[in-house]
């Protein structure tokens, strides 16, 4: 199958040497499928670790890649890598479908993105760490932090599910190093770090959350979002799982091909000898 090579926003260093190559295969009709079974009932961030960890062929001089390394990128490399791999499998128009959020208008509005466009240029001069200076009772308080991985998203996931903003506290408490006023380590974080910081977050890896600014057409009102790309790309799978074991179906019927070499196939390929098996029978394959 074919791989592609791409370029990380952030990259991530192996042996103290810093790396921003990754290759990746296109989705098989076996990763779909473990989209729509395996997967459902993972959290997005573990979904997102699984599923990269089997497309992705390399990540710098790593060949062999497995979920631990997929759950150590930043949250911005893993919304990159998702976009190139929706790419590379459906092509690069997204259509969207969305609601106007005032309450009293709700109208549905369609909306097609490129993915060409969601993509953030390689942010320059990438680092492990960070250190900003916070306001702790009326003196300085230095702050050394690192950006969220996939790690810091599996782990706080559950108790997004009940109270997102307690989950957003503990993701910063995760990727906080060290806390120093003067030469004193500081055992708790100050609560202005945890308003200061998620916005220094999102400057140093903007890939990470892509704001979309849009205006409704029928009310005018401006409005923002958040593409998801996992959320996006799963619910985009999961919407054609019927299709795709109906797919299976009919290439194992005509063809007498196994499942097993169906599933390998790319969703594009496979729809390439429905489109001939349905040339060929005068469309009753469809």
């Amino acid at each position: 199958m074919e791989v592609i090579e791409v370029t990380l926003p952030h990259g991530f260093t192996v042996d103290g040497n810093w790396h921003r190559a990754a290759r990746l295969r296109a989705l098989c009709g076996r990763d779909e499928a473990f989209l729509c079974e395996e997967a459902a009932n993972l959290s997005p961030a573990a979904r997102t670790t699984a599923l990269l960890a089997r497309c992705l062929t390399g990540l710098g001089p790593i060949h062999d890649v497995q979920p631990a390394h997929t759950r150590s990128l930043t949250i911005g490399d893993r919304e990159a890598l998702l976009l190139h791999l929706r790419r590379s499998t459906f092509g690069e128009r997204l259509s969207c479908v969305l609601s106007c959020p005032e309450s009293s208008c709700g109208e549905k509005m369609d909306l097609d993105l490129n993915i060409g466009d969601l993509l953030s240029v390689p942010y320059d001069a990438p680092q492990t760490q960070h250190e900003t200076q916070v306001n702790a009772g009326g003196t300085s308080c230095t702050v050394r932090f690192r950006l969220p991985c996939g790690e810091d998203a599996e782990r706080v996931a559950e108790i997004a599910r009940h109270d997102i903003n307690t989950a957003a506290q503990r993701l910063i408490e995760r990727c906080v190093l060290e806390a120093r006023r003067e030469d004193a380590l500081v055992d708790a974080l100050p609560s202005s770090a945890f308003r200061q910081i998620p916005g220094l977050m999102a400057e140093l890896d903007p890939q990470a959350e892509m704001i979309l600014r849009l205006q409704c057409p029928a009310c005018s009102r401006p409005f923002a979002t958040v593409f998801d790309t996992a959320d996006f790309l799963y619910r985009e799978v999961a919407a054609q799982r019927g299709g795709l074991y109906h797919e299976v179906h009919l290439l194992a019927f005509h063809y007498h091909w196994s499942e097993a070499d169906i599933l390998a196939m790319r969703p594009a390929k496979r729809r390439m000898y429905l489109g001939l098996l349905s040339e060929t029978l005068g469309g009753d394959s469809a």
